[in-house]
């Protein structure tokens, strides 16, 4: 994932110092750097977030924004039941090896992750709910994430982005109505209600997971790892864990080799725990961003983005 090039000495100086436990940036193995959060960011949008780890011009940016449509259903679709539709996108300048098409299979992993982790029974979010009137009408949400810039833990960060957007989006209310026609047979119809104080908010969302990656540098393994730390990772694991600690899904990076069997059983308890910690770590820098008040943002373009 990483389009760094390292010469032998520096890859051999970062194997060793991981096996010895220390990193380039004085964190632990287990240690994630700082998270930036912002929500709302796009005001035509149902919902959106914008999430940094790491700082400012040395951090992985992703941006994400929620779109709900009515979509009608057809033969063959599920008939009582709303869909998640997901696309994610590699901006060329986030990274140079981005540039042309270079970007197209790391577009498809990510957007496969996230379309199996949102999409499935693990997910938590109830798909009914996004049902208006079965084999009839239904709710898409289009979750479009681009990826600004590329400096390490890109999922980790992806899913964060994901999950703040989702918990803050609101889709308009709908009022179904059923008719009779001539003939006495009864048809449903609906409205949406064009109230922005009137708005409905997703259900589940506060039960959508986050992952940890792990990546595995000489015989030792560390979380959120770095440009330069990927840069000399031998296998990739990211491990996508609910709120209450379950395991939903795991999906090894790339064509990375895999990890030694002896070590999964550790890394899956691992990421449990991990998950536990990232967790009350998301809801305070979520209820903080969520809470801001308006006086308080930014009145200028350049200022506002100051933080990222």
């Amino acid at each position: 994932m990483a389009s760094l090039t390292l010469s032998p000495a520096e890859q051999d100086y970062i194997t060793r110092g991981i096996e010895k436990g220390f990193r380039g940036d004085g964190r632990g193995g287990l240690d994630r750097r700082e998270v930036t959060l912002r929500t709302n960011m796009i005001s035509q949008a149902n919902g959106s977030a914008r999430c940094r780890t790491g700082y400012l011009g040395i951090g992985t940016d992703v941006l994400v924004g929620i779109k709900a449509e009515v979509c009608s259903w057809k033969p063959g679709e599920p008939e009582d039941r709303g869909t998640i539709v997901c696309n994610v996108e590699c901006s060329p300048s986030a990274a140079q090896e981005f540039e042309g098409r270079g970007a197209e299979e790391l577009n498809v992993e990510l957007t496969q992750l996230l379309d199996r982790i949102l999409n499935g029974p693990q997910s938590g979010i109830d798909l009914t709910k996004l049902c208006i009137i079965p084999k009839q009408d239904y709710w898409v949400l289009h979750v479009d994430a681009l990826v600004l810039d590329v400096k390490g833990s890109i999922v980790d960060t992806l899913m964060w982005a994901t999950r703040a957007a989702l918990l803050s989006s609101k889709r308009p209310k709908v009022v179904v109505e059923s008719m009779k026609d001539e003939d006495g047979n009864v048809h449903s119809e609906f409205d949406v209600v064009d109230d922005a104080e009137d708005q409905v908010a997703l259900e589940g969302a506060e039960n959508l997971p986050l992952t940890v990656t792990f990546n595995q540098i000489g015989k030792r393994y560390v979380v959120d790892a770095s440009e330069q730390e990927e840069a000399v990772t031998q296998a990739r694991l990211t491990v996508a864990v609910s709120p209450q600690t379950e395991i939903c899904a795991v999906q090894k990076g790339g064509l990375m080799r895999g990890f030694p069997p002896s070590l999964l059983s550790e890394i899956l308890q691992t990421a449990r725990r991990i998950a536990r910690e990232e967790f009350a770590r998301f809801n305070d820098i979520f209820t903080a961003a969520s809470t801001a008040d308006a006086a308080d943002e930014p009145s200028t373009g350049s200022t506002f983005l100051g933080a990222f």
